[in-house]
């Protein structure tokens, strides 16, 4: 014999498990699938689908991060490669880190966008961090 709390526990799994296929889904590109699967729940269930799906993955969230960390890191070497060279007291390679606002235009999902933005925009600040860090670049004498 069931109880109401077998019962409960029995819906909250199919729940569960219906939010696991419905975020599966939309990570997978099955955007009609997943509408549908959002369109066929109730209020509540609804709600958390898309609660789900705008939290992402905590991979996502790590990969931003570790973008950001080798942004960082490369525009530092990379202003460290041209010997810290400056223009007008700006570092050479920070403008470079810019062509990653590029990344807001890919067709890609918003985590695969925030990762370029944020690695170039990151890019820009390791390279000032170095020349920053590094003091006056060498004069070059003719």
């Amino acid at each position: 014999m069931e109880t109401a709390g077998t019962i409960l526990a029995q819906a909250e799994g199919h729940l569960g498990l219906a939010i696991k296929n419905s975020v599966d889904h939309f990570y997978q590109g099955h955007d009609r699938e997943t509408a549908r699967l959002i369109r066929n729940a109730t209020e509540d269930e609804a709600a958390r689908h898309v609660e789900a799906l705008r939290r992402g993955r905590a991979l996502e969230v790590l990969l931003v991060g570790g973008s950001a960390v080798l942004g960082v890191v490369l525009g530092a070497v990379a202003q460290g490669v041209t010997n810290n060279f400056t223009m007008r007291g700006v570092p050479v390679m920070a403008p470079v880190g810019f062509t990653g606002l590029a990344g807001l235009a890919l067709p890609v999902g918003l985590s695969g966008r925030t990762m370029v933005v944020t690695g170039g925009l990151a890019f820009s600040a390791g390279a000032a961090l170095y020349q920053r860090l590094a003091g006056e670049s060498p004069k070059v004498t003719p």
